[in-house]
This record gives C-alpha cells, sequence and structure tokens, in this order.
C-alpha cells in the first residue's frame, strides 16, 4: 500500500474535480466539415472528440481513484 499526506491526497481530489470536469466538456458531440462543398448545411459529420483521449483520462483517473486507498503519512 502507498502513502500519502493530506495535502497531496487533497491535490489528487482536486486533480480527480477537474478531469472529471474535463470530461463532461469533451463527452459531447461536435461536428467537423466533411469536404468543402455550396450546400454548408449537409456538409458535416458527428464526432466524439473524447474518444481520442479516452484512454489517457481513464489511465489517470484510475490512479487518482486508487490513492483514496493509500494509508496517510
Amino acid at each position: 500500500m502507498s502513502m500519502i499526506s493530506k495535502d497531496g491526497y487533497e491535490q489528487l481530489q482536486i486533480i480527480k474535480r477537474a478531469l472529471d470536469s474535463m470530461y463532461d466538456k469533451l463527452n459531447q458531440t461536435v461536428y467537423t466539415k466533411v469536404k468543402p462543398t455550396k450546400n454548408e448545411d449537409i456538409n458535416y459529420e458527428a464526432t466524439n472528440v473524447f474518444s481520442a483521449v479516452q484512454d489517457e483520462f481513464e489511465a489517470i483517473a484510475g490512479i487518482v481513484e486508487l490513492s483514496g486507498t493509500w494509508k496517510e503519512v
């Protein structure tokens, strides 16, 4: 079991809240232009931008979540 100070644990909780906030903002559908055309209203496709960073978010969130089990020093 790892050890962490109270201040370190509080900082990790701030990071976790920031990650949650970024997830909420990135987990929205955005529309990207497919190719230039004269008819702009049908020239976009839905794109989930979160999928590009999902693995990184999961790794960081997992470590931060695990810190809740660490022993305080």
